[in-house]
C-alpha cells in the first residue's frame, strides 16, 4: 500500500525505473522529483492530486524561468502517473489535461578563438582549467565529465544519452591543444554546477554547453568527416547504422588528428 505520492515514486523509481536508464540519468531523476516535485505534492494520495495541482507547480517553475526543468519535471510526473495507473491505484493521469508547452533549447553558441584563450585566461585553478580543455577539446556533455579517462590515443567517457540501462563509451582522439592539460592525467572534476558559474564569470556571454558546442563547430571547420564526429559527440545515427558501424581507432585517430590544426 502506497499512500502518498512519495511513497509511490520511490518504490517505482527503485524497482522500474533504475535499470532503464544509466546511473548518471537514475541520479538525476532522482534529484528533480527530490527537489521540485516532493516538496509540492510528495505527501498528497496519488488520486488526490488533481490537474490545477500539477498545473500549478509547472508554472511555478516556468515563472522561474526554467522552461527545461519544466519540461523534465512533465517528464517526471508522466512517468510516476503512468505507473500508479500499471499499479491500479490511479485511472487516469492528472496530467490528461494539463497545459505544457515544451520548452524550445536555446542553440549554444561557438566561443571564438580569442575567448578560448581568455577563458583559460581567466580560470586560475587547475582543476577548473583541466575540466573546461576536456570539455572544450572533446565535446563531451557537462554530465559526461565525470566519466573521462585517458585510454591510451583517447578520452573515453560514458555517452550519456542512451537508454535501457545500456552502457556505452565513446572515445575522442587527444589532440594537441588537450594534452598540455592531461599530461599528468585527469583529477577529480569539478561539478557541472560550478563549472557553470565559473565559465559564466570569465566568460559573462556563455555558458558550459558552448564547450561543446564550439567542438562541433571546430570539427566541421577542419573536415572531420560526418561518422567520426558524431562518434566523438556520441550522436546517434540511427538502430540500423549504429547496429553495424564499428569504427575502427585508426580511422578515428586519423580524423581526429584533422583537429590538430586548431589553435
Amino acid at each position: 500500500n502506497f499512500s502518498t505520492l512519495e511513497q509511490f515514486a520511490l518504490y517505482f523509481f527503485e524497482t522500474h525505473r533504475k535499470g532503464k536508464v544509466t546511473a548518471q540519468t537514475y541520479k538525476c531523476d532522482f534529484g528533480r522529483i527530490k527537489n521540485y516535485i516532493f516538496p509540492v505534492l510528495g505527501k498528497m494520495p496519488i488520486n488526490h492530486i488533481t490537474p490545477d495541482k500539477c498545473q500549478a507547480l509547472l508554472t511555478s517553475i516556468k515563472n522561474e524561468g526554467k522552461g527545461k526543468t519544466a519540461d523534465e519535471i512533465y517528464s517526471m510526473l508522466s512517468i510516476i502517473f503512468k505507473g500508479a495507473i500499471a499499479y491500479g491505484i490511479i485511472e487516469k493521469s492528472p496530467l490528461a489535461i494539463v497545459q505544457h508547452t515544451k520548452h524550445v533549447n536555446e542553440s549554444g553558441t561557438a566561443l571564438s578563438k580569442e575567448e578560448e584563450n581568455l577563458l583559460f585566461t581567466r580560470l586560475n585553478e587547475a582543476n577548473f582549467r583541466i575540466a573546461c580543455a576536456i570539455a572544450l577539446f572533446t565535446g563531451l556533455r557537462p554530465n559526461e565529465l565525470s566519466t573521462a579517462k585517458i585510454d591510451g590515443d583517447f578520452i573515453v567517457a560514458i555517452n550519456s544519452k542512451r537508454k535501457n540501462g545500456k552502457i556505452e563509451y565513446k572515445k575522442i582522439p587527444i589532440i594537441d591543444r588537450s594534452r598540455p592539460f592531461i599530461q599528468d592525467g585527469i583529477p577529480e572534476l569539478p561539478t557541472p554546477q560550478l563549472l557553470r558559474r565559473r565559465i559564466s564569470a570569465a566568460l559573462p556571454n556563455h555558458k558550459l554547453y558552448d564547450l561543446r558546442t564550439t567542438f562541433y563547430t571546430r570539427c566541421d571547420e577542419y573536415g572531420v568527416a560526418q561518422p567520426a564526429r558524431d562518434e566523438f559527440v556520441g550522436h546517434s545515427a540511427g538502430a540500423l547504422t549504429n547496429a553495424y558501424r564499428d569504427l575502427s581507432d585508426e580511422y578515428l585517430l586519423r580524423e581526429g588528428r584533422k583537429l590538430n590544426e586548431w589553435k
